[in-house]
């Protein structure tokens, strides 16, 4: 199992001081709203790539007036403890993230650190994820894949890279033609590797959602889909780098009017159906947070029983909308895995549902 012991923030946000010690369990952080909930949770997903789950720029995480922000943590993964430490760092107007394991800042100690390292979000704009954009479910699904293969995240970033400098060559009047041709070689190879990690993820949570099913442990048979016009034209594609290659080549023009590379994964959009025959996008909020919910633990199953991965589960914002079906499984969350998670909301008696493995925290009094 792997779990933080403890947290000390020091400006951070609207926290000059915070330290807090927590259990293997539940932890559950309950205040008045504006008081710093959210804020915790934050500081406990910083200890992995980014800015935190709500990719808030590093100026603003930083509490007003002050220079920098440090952020300490004490991490347990099989008995073995690591201190981690983050902290801002100003060079001229740039501020940058580092980080420290064990008092050591080398490439390797942290690569090492984030590989024993796995969360998984539930935001509270979540309850209305099926109506989203795509891009946002695109970072949903993405963040699952991230969560047992940490090298994905390079490969998002690379594309992304690759997509915008194929647009800036597109409108030069007379390209290189052999830089264009690596750049599409490029796009072609992390575009095919980004579809396969992505069909797999969705084949992934299919198959869980079905055993949670079939094991009456979900109310609901829920299936995802991609949807993709190109990859469902040219579902070959995955194996078949020359086509994508020729497909990139011939699209050039109309690339080059549009402004942007118009197929791909960065294209894609996600849905699904409710017992085989109900967009998930027709459900109610509540019924759209049972789905996320389902989806986390379907996620959840696969990443201990197949990858053995014990991820940590931050929750903000967790009581709205929870009817006894979305109760029903947060305590299938809580009780069936070994795994720490961190809740807020805005008071104590909203988690009155949980097990006694649960400790409180009223931040309103920080």
């Amino acid at each position: 199992m792997s779990f933080f012991k403890k947290i000390n923030l020091k400006n951070y946000i609207n926290f000059q001081f915070f330290e807090k010690n927590f259990i293997k369990n539940c932890n559950v952080f309950y205040g008045i709203n504006g008081s710093g909930k959210s804020n915790v949770l934050e500081s406990i997903s910083m200890f992995d790539k980014g800015t935190g789950f709500r990719n808030d720029r590093l100026v603003n995480i930083i509490r007003s007036g002050e220079d920098n922000f440090f952020n300490y943590g004490n991490f347990n993964y099989v008995g073995q403890e690591y201190n981690i430490k983050i902290f801002s760092q100003r060079n001229n107007e740039k501020i940058s993230k580092k980080i420290q394991i064990n008092n050591e800042n080398n490439k390797d100690s942290l690569n090492h650190f984030r590989s024993l390292l796995s969360f998984i979000y539930f935001q509270p704009e979540m309850e209305r994820f099926f109506l989203s954009t795509p891009s946002y479910k695109r970072k949903f699904i993405d963040r699952f894949i991230y969560s047992h293969n940490k090298n994905y995240n390079k490969i998002i970033i690379e594309y992304k890279k690759n997509i915008l400098e194929r647009s800036k060559l597109l409108k030069l009047q007379t390209p290189d033609e052999e830089w264009i041709k690596n750049i599409e070689e490029n796009i072609s190879k992390l575009g095919i590797e980004i579809y396969k990690c992505r069909l797999e993820q969705i084949e992934i949570l299919n198959s869980n959602l079905l055993n949670l099913y079939s094991d009456k442990k979900s109310p609901y048979l829920i299936t995802m889909q991609i949807n993709d016009d190109f990859l469902n034209r040219n579902i070959d594609i995955i194996n078949d780098l020359d086509n994508y290659k020729k497909h990139l080549k011939n699209n050039r023009k109309n690339d080059f009017f549009s402004g942007m590379t118009n197929f791909g994964p960065h294209r894609s959009d996600f849905s699904g159906l409710i017992n085989n025959d109900f967009p998930l996008n027709q459900l109610s909020t509540g019924e759209q947070k049972t789905i996320i919910l389902l989806l986390i633990l379907a996620q959840c199953s696969f990443l201990i029983n197949e990858c053995k991965i014990y991820p940590i589960i931050l929750m903000d914002e967790i009581c709205s909308h929870l009817d006894d079906i979305n109760r029903s499984i947060l305590l299938k969350l809580t009780n069936e895995f070994d795994l720490q998670f961190f809740m807020t909301g805005t008071d104590k008696s909203l988690f009155s549902f949980l097990s006694t493995n649960a400790e409180y925290y009223n931040i309103s009094n920080q």
